[in-house]
C-alpha cells in the first residue's frame, strides 16, 4: 500500500466525531451568554456602574452595550455553530476582564459564585476553541469540506 493510499483511507478526524453531548454542552453555552446578554441590556445602570469602578474611559455606556450585543450576537452563533470559533474568540476579552478585573473586586471568595461563573465560563470557550463546534453545526453541515468515502474495491 503506498503513502497516498494510506492517508485516504485513514479515517479523517474532525470535530463532527464528537460526541453529542459536547453539542448540548455548546448549545447550553451559547444560550447562556445570549441570556447574559439580554440581562446586560435589562440592567444596563448596573453593568455601567460596574465598568466605571473599574476604567476611566469616557465612552463607557458604549463599552456596556458592546458587551451586551456581542454576548448576544456571539452566544447565538455559538449555540447554532455558526462560525463557532469566531464567536468565541470575540468573547474571550470581555471573560477575560470579568475573570481578572470586574469580580476579583468583589474578592476571591467561595461566595463570589460570578466570579467563578466566569471562570467556569471561560473554560468552555477555550475547550470549544480546540474542539470545534461539532456534529450538530451550521459550521459542520454547510462549512466543512467533503471528502469523499474511501473505495475499498481495488
Amino acid at each position: 500500500m503506498s503513502l497516498t493510499q494510506e492517508v485516504n483511507s485513514s479515517a479523517r478526524v474532525n470535530s463532527a466525531n464528537n460526541p453529542i453531548w459536547m453539542d448540548g454542552l455548546r448549545i447550553l453555552l451559547g444560550l447562556f451568554l445570549f441570556f447574559k446578554g439580554i440581562m446586560f441590556l435589562e440592567h444596563t445602570s448596573d453593568v455601567f456602574y460596574i465598568f466605571s469602578q473599574s476604567q476611566d474611559i469616557l465612552d463607557i455606556k458604549k463599552a456596556s452595550i458592546l458587551t451586551s450585543v456581542v454576548h448576544i450576537v456571539g452566544g447565538l452563533m455559538i449555540a447554532f455553530g455558526c462560525l463557532t470559533r469566531l464567536a468565541l474568540l470575540c468573547q474571550f476579552p470581555i471573560l477575560i476582564g470579568a475573570v481578572l478585573i470586574v469580580n476579583p473586586q468583589r474578592g476571591v471568595q467561595v461566595g463570589n459564585t460570578e466570579l467563578w461563573l466566569s471562570i467556569l465560563v471561560t473554560c468552555l470557550l477555550l475547550f470549544f476553541m480546540i474542539v470545534g463546534p461539532g456534529r450538530y453545526s451550521v459550521d459542520n453541515k454547510l462549512l466543512r469540506q467533503k471528502y469523499p468515502e474511501p473505495d475499498d474495491a481495488e
